[in-house]
């Protein structure tokens, strides 16, 4: 026993590895649960196995590119609208399976998963490096607990991009902090073309610049021309590089808006609307699912709790970098995000704020962290009944 002790203290993955473990199985066994009362959809027969449960939903589209790229011609409703298409889902992810593939022979059912689940392992780990800059063993730890227990955690084992989505926010923020400006510029480039929020780091490091120059002038604390530099030169970049995928969808369709509208089409049903326009959707989402003014009122209300969670000692506790990413991200979700069932996984790229939980709780009894975990678990299923389980008419995609 003693000899295992010395083996846990003295190897710094060892927890972090049985943490992901112990969340995947536990994913892996809700996953197998909820296939046995899956009934019959559009992807699969009932009671599905394990793989084929894991390749419904947008699955499906990443497969299509998979297998036959993008079309260089819009599909169109008969009023000239965009419909649904493969634009709207980035290359990395597919095309990266798509080369396995052709090394391997493994079919995508199965590789898609397994290289999601692979990528979600990296993810944890760069993840607890990058909150040991800021916090504890103790709090990272926990935090990586509560990261890979999350509601929307299983979609780290699907085929969806997610897990190399969120390994690539880490460790650009990781690059950042430890200023390799260089990986920095190549993780940013390769998230350009993953999955959109390049512009929530464009974001981030013009909320830096500000801060910095803020303190300067109020505090007298040096804001040295190097890093004026630096970070005006990471707003510039990030700031093209997110709209790369918009200007390859362009010349690749001959339309300027190609990108746009085929977002767009995701929200049609809910808004009738075609057009984006930025910081309308929380309200138009509010309004839809709520009912007018009483939607709108609890959009306020959520903008206020969030402006207050932001300003916590746990938040603040982050760090100046985490905390402002964290600021960047919800303001780009609020400014070009319409709300609906798949809230909770496009809020997994906020998260540092689960770690503020950890700082929040980590001296709570163990009782109390139990009891949490559990409650996280439990997360997981309400997740997967509303969000993965199909039952139709299902509009409730995860």
């Amino acid at each position: 026993m003693q000899r295992v002790q010395e083996l846990w203290r003295s190897k710094w993955w060892l927890p972090i590895v049985s943490i992901f473990l112990a969340s995947r199985i536990t994913t892996f066994f809700l996953l197998l649960g909820f296939a046995q009362i899956q009934e019959d959809n559009y992807w699969t027969k009932a009671r599905p196995s394990y793989f084929d449960f894991l390749n419904i939903w947008d699955v499906e589209w990443y497969h299509r590119i998979f297998t036959d790229g993008y079309a260089s011609v819009l599909p169109t409703n008969p009023d000239g609208t965009v419909q649904q298409n493969n634009w709207a889902f980035m290359p990395v992810f597919p095309y990266l399976v798509r080369g396995l593939n052709f090394l391997t022979g493994v079919e995508w059912k199965i590789l898609a998963p397994i290289v999601a689940t692979i990528f979600a392992f990296a993810f944890i780990l760069v993840a607890y490096k990058l909150l040991l800059l800021r916090l504890s063993e103790s709090q990272s730890r926990w935090a990586i607990t509560l990261i890979s227990f999350s509601m929307a955690s299983p979609i780290l084992q699907v085929g969806y991009a997610e897990s190399l989505w969120l390994l690539l926010i880490a460790a650009s923020l990781y690059f950042f902090m430890r200023r390799r400006d260089v990986l920095l510029a190549i993780s940013l480039s390769v998230l350009s073309v993953t999955r959109p929020g390049l512009l929530a780091f464009a974001l981030m490091f013009a909320l830096l610049f500000v801060y910095r120059l803020v303190r300067e002038r109020r505090h007298g604390e040096e804001f040295v021309q190097l890093e004026r530099v630096r970070l005006a030169s990471l707003t510039v970049l990030s700031g093209f590089l997110g709209f790369v995928w918009l200007i390859v969808a362009a010349l690749a369709t001959g339309r300027f808006d190609a990108y746009l509208k085929t977002e767009v089409a995701w929200r049609a049903g809910y808004t009738g609307n075609t057009d984006l326009q930025p910081f309308t959707g929380w309200f138009v989402s509010g309004a839809f699912h709520l009912g007018d003014g009483f939607g709108q009122i609890v959009v306020f209300g959520l903008i206020a709790f969030a402006g207050w969670a932001i300003n916590t000692a746990s938040v603040k506790g982050l760090g100046v970098e985490l905390r402002f990413w964290s600021i960047a991200y919800i303001v780009y979700l609020l400014a070009v995000f319409f709300p609906q069932s798949s809230t909770p996984r496009i809020l997994f790229g906020a998260f540092p704020l689960l770690a503020a939980v950890a700082v929040a709780t980590d001296r709570q009894p163990r009782v109390a962290k139990i009891a949490l975990l559990a409650l996280s678990i439990l997360s997981q299923v309400v997740w997967l009944l509303v969000c993965w389980k199909y039952t139709a008419p299902d509009y409730t995609p995860p």
